[in-house]
């Protein structure tokens, strides 16, 4: 049916809108790019971002100090207050971690009877299951297999991340230093107006990044120091280990909280006698997990953030498949930044608010 000469003609469908296409495959493009510099500059960009996320817990402690003392020895003192904390505690994980490395032989053994003790049960109860052919290969060569295969890659990670630890901290120096002149510099290199936008989004960025921190912080040790006492009374060796290990996956949302449970967890059984001990202590950690998620967060964060839960497993999934554990830290914080950008813009509002918690 043609339209009458009185009568507009119907308009084109969306998709074959010209316009449209051509804004779609320029999103496309865009999104590619930004994927492959992502993953091509990761040594430089995550150094930088975790330094931002540091340089946004300190900052108001270096601008409280800056009222007291100059803003050299203002950074002179945080940072050294800073580094000793960081120093003592890497060096308590790493006198663990040897002791761990030390105590892998026998756990390798503990383990071997485990696997024993459990195969003679299933053999006695469900024959049919251990019926098939033998391997050939006893649980202790598996055992000792699995080990040597993961220790070149944890020793590699160690080292990657003792690089990255010190890049950061140089980030997190010169970003402390020019965050005092951010405004000045903003505002001589934009129009009033447009200036004050800026600072004005710059400001809910930072509204919202510092809130997230520090109730994610704040839960993370209502966490790991109950965890840590938990181990300690049972007589778990490592215990600030564990401790450490709940606190920092505790920002990995989800996923973090599993990891967390597992290898205390695990290393309980290990360790402990086969009794009512390593039951007890996995139950406590497992009311100590559901209890912070249940409860401590919901009161600490409540809508510090504002994404959806769907939008948190997305950002984990993608920042995970990108910049892998440390892209898994930095998802929540990057996205929600993301969000209150995309806000700002007409063309982006919408998909901001389907991606808020609201």
């Amino acid at each position: 049916m043609t339209a009458t000469p009185d009568e507009p003609p119907p308009p084109r469908p969306r998709w074959q809108n010209p316009a449209a296409l051509q804004s779609a495959a320029l999103a496309l493009v865009a999104a590619a790019a930004a994927w492959f510099l992502l993953a091509q500059l990761a040594a430089v960009f995550r150094p930088l971002l975790m330094a931002a996320l540091l340089a946004y817990l300190l900052l108001p402690y270096h601008t409280r100090l800056r009222t007291q003392v100059s803003g050299p020895a203002s950074l002179l003192l945080l940072g050294s207050a800073t580094a000793g904390v960081l120093v003592v505690l890497a060096l308590a994980v790493y006198a663990s971690v040897l002791g761990l490395r030390e105590e892998l032989p026998r756990l390798q053994d503990r383990a071997v009877d485990l696997i024993h003790t459990a195969d003679a049960a299933v053999s006695a109860r469900v024959p049919w299951l251990t019926g098939g052919p033998p391997t050939g290969r006893r649980p202790e060569e598996r055992l000792a297999e699995q080990a040597a295969r993961l220790a070149q890659p944890v020793l590699n990670a160690a080292a990657d991340a003792l690089l990255e630890a010190c890049l950061v901290g140089l980030y997190l120096l010169f970003l402390l230093m020019e965050a005092s002149r951010f405004p000045d510099r903003v505002r001589h290199a934009y129009a009033p107006e447009r200036a004050e936008e800026i600072l004005r989004v710059a400001g809910q960025v930072n509204a919202a990044v510092v809130s997230y921190l520090k109730a994610k912080v704040k839960s993370s040790l209502v966490l790991a120091v109950p965890v840590g006492l938990v181990l300690w009374g049972f007589g778990v060796r490592f215990a600030l280990l564990w401790a450490v290990l709940t606190f920092l996956c505790n920002f990995i949302p989800y996923i973090g909280s599993v990891v967390a449970f597992t290898l205390p967890t695990g290393f309980a059984f290990l360790q402990l006698d086969f009794d009512w001990q390593p039951f007890a202590a996995a139950g406590l950690l497992l009311a100590c997990h559901v209890t912070s998620a249940s409860v401590v967060e919901p009161l600490i964060l409540g809508h510090a953030v504002g994404l959806s839960p769907l939008v948190v497993l997305g950002s984990l999934a993608f920042w995970g498949l990108l910049w892998g554990i440390p892209g898994m830290f930095l998802a929540v914080p990057l996205t929600a930044v993301a969000v209150i950008v995309m806000e700002h813009f007409a063309f982006t509002r919408p998909v901001a608010r389907m991606l808020g918690g609201g």
